[in-house]
């Protein structure tokens, strides 16, 4: 991976001032999508706190990478650390994400705990043993979308939204649960390529990392999502050393979600 790195290349969003939660969005999304699907709820975060947001390399209206490389995990972490460092964001920070963001997170913590003060991981990844059985899986689904492209692939998904996510969350968002492809509809062949390829080289980081970790931790997880299991998410908070854990089986579950990651981050910048 190229050690240069030009802002120019991401779509980022800024609001608000002080201490700074820092999100990443999930595979083959994108700020949009994550707005879409209206979840996050972000017009309701602090303006006490500053946030931010960016489209990850290869997603939403940031610019694709010539390297798989660059979507691996710990570099996408590299990635999200250099946004902070340009928008000159104080440290230590808050870093979150869902899916693919929050393991994005838990990198960046590992390789630079001193600019970390907490984490918020919301709907962890599939990882570990249950991920390399998957490896199969993400091979195909790259070879997939170098036929279908976005469009196709976000079609395919339409059709099996029940694949992605728990049934419940559709039934309550039927309107607007569908808004989550739009970040994929517009991504280019190569670049689901590589994403996916990526995909299948990545995974979480191992226990004896994770307990080097030690600041305090969220973990958002739902139950009903097999790309998301809660397994994932009971052994991050058993390996985490300063770790809670919320587990949804309802809308209104999720629901707190916002009020839940806006009083963990209120709760450490005092």
């Amino acid at each position: 991976m190229t050690e240069q790195f030009n802002i120019n290349q991401f779509n980022c969003s800024i609001s608000g001032k002080g201490s700074t939660l820092l999100w990443a969005h999930g595979l083959c999304g994108c700020m949009q999508s994550e707005d879409a699907i209206g979840v996050y709820a972000w017009h309701r975060f602090p303006k006490k706190l500053q946030l931010i947001r960016f489209d990850a390399i290869g997603h939403g209206l940031s610019a694709p990478s010539e390297s798989v490389e660059d979507y691996l995990w710990p570099n996408l972490a590299k990635d999200m650390l250099r946004v902070a460092a340009h928008y000159r964001a104080p440290m230590p920070l808050i870093l979150g994400g869902q899916s693919m963001g929050s393991a994005t997170s838990l990198y960046a913590a590992l390789a630079h705990p001193d600019k970390v003060k907490g984490l918020v991981l919301m709907t962890p990844p599939i990882g570990w043993q249950a991920r390399a059985a998957q490896i199969d899986y993400y091979h195909k689904i790259a070879k997939a979308a170098q036929i279908l492209g976005g469009k196709g692939l976000a079609n395919m998904n339409a059709k099996h939204l029940d694949k992605m996510l728990p049934a419940w969350l559709i039934d309550a968002h039927k309107h607007s649960v569908l808004g989550m492809l739009d970040g994929l509809k517009s991504m280019k062949r190569k670049t689901l390529h590589q994403l996916f390829t990526a995909a299948a080289q990545n995974d979480l980081p191992s226990k004896q990392q994770l307990a080097t970790i030690d600041v305090p931790t969220l973990i958002l997880a739902w139950d009903g999502d097999d790309a998301h299991p809660v397994e994932s998410a009971m052994t991050l908070q058993q390996s985490l050393p300063n770790a809670q854990l919320h587990v949804a089986k309802s809308m209104a579950d999720v629901d707190e979600w916002p009020t839940l990651i806006s009083d963990f981050c209120l709760a450490l910048n005092q």
